[in-house]
């Protein structure tokens, strides 16, 4: 049960969507200390179509490409020999977030996304503007999505392949978009672990606070495991019917 851990920036001012450099390096070396080896979202994706999880493996995940994340979170996974998954805003690189309603964090560029990209990171798709996709009409919301690939590919030359929904706001038809257009995977933000039979298009994550180090870690990742079994107890119950429009628990 591979856990997705999910992060916003580091160390940043304030409390908000941020976590401490030596937080994250505290969280990284127990994780190292207790087997784990870290990978990226796409490479979780294709242990998922292979109906296959590797063993010990935990993804890294940043929302939004926050500069703390080039910053700081670059070389601390550094320390490690570990890469991260960065999610983009693609038309606001090199702005603030205009969408955080409590503290502004300023968004890379787009030369900082295609050097943590050259050092081994993913970039993943977070849509163009951050909008709450369901609030949106089809088209809009298809644009959104589409074209987010396609901004991001063509920066890095490279093809994006995973999606995060913003605010973890979606539902059937806003899922629907994501696999025409071409992902292979999407995180939300309901809380689990990733088990061989788990939608790759409704990924749980772990989330992780301002607070948390090393004991913060292990106690939502024992959270994260209890939350999963029940689900999965649940649904060999067939008590449970999937809910797409679900964001967080």
């Amino acid at each position: 049960m591979p856990p997705i851990l999910m992060y916003h920036n580091v160390g940043a001012p304030g409390r908000s969507l941020n976590v401490s450099p030596q937080g994250l390096a505290r969280q990284c070396r127990l994780l190292k200390m207790l087997g784990y080896h870290a990978i990226t979202l796409r490479e979780l994706a294709g242990h998922l179509e292979a109906g296959t999880i590797p063993p010990k493996a935990v993804v890294f995940t940043f929302d939004d490409a926050l500069m703390g994340v080039y910053t700081h979170a670059l070389s601390v996974l550094s320390r490690f020999g570990w890469r991260g998954t960065v999610f983009a805003v693609s038309q606001r690189l090199g702005q603030e977030t205009e969408w955080a309603t409590n503290i502004r964090h300023r968004v890379m560029s787009a030369q900082q996304l295609r050097e943590l990209h050259d050092a081994g990171w993913e970039v993943g798709a977070h849509t163009r503007t951050h909008p709450h996709l369901p609030r949106l009409n089809p088209e809009e919301a298809w644009q959104e999505i589409a074209l987010c690939r396609e901004d991001l590919s063509n920066l890095l030359g490279e093809e994006v392949t995973t999606f995060c929904y913003p605010y973890g706001d979606l539902n059937e038809q806003v899922v629907y978009m994501v696999q025409q257009a071409g992902y292979r995977a999407a995180c939300t933000t309901r809380k689990g672990l990733v088990y061989p039979d788990t939608d790759p298009y409704l990924l749980p994550r772990v989330h992780i606070a301002f607070g948390d180090g090393a004991s913060g870690l292990l106690y939502r990742l024992w959270r994260a495991w209890r939350r999963t079994v029940r689900r999965q107890v649940t649904v060999r119950s067939g008590d449970e019917v999937r809910d797409s429009s679900l964001r967080s628990e």
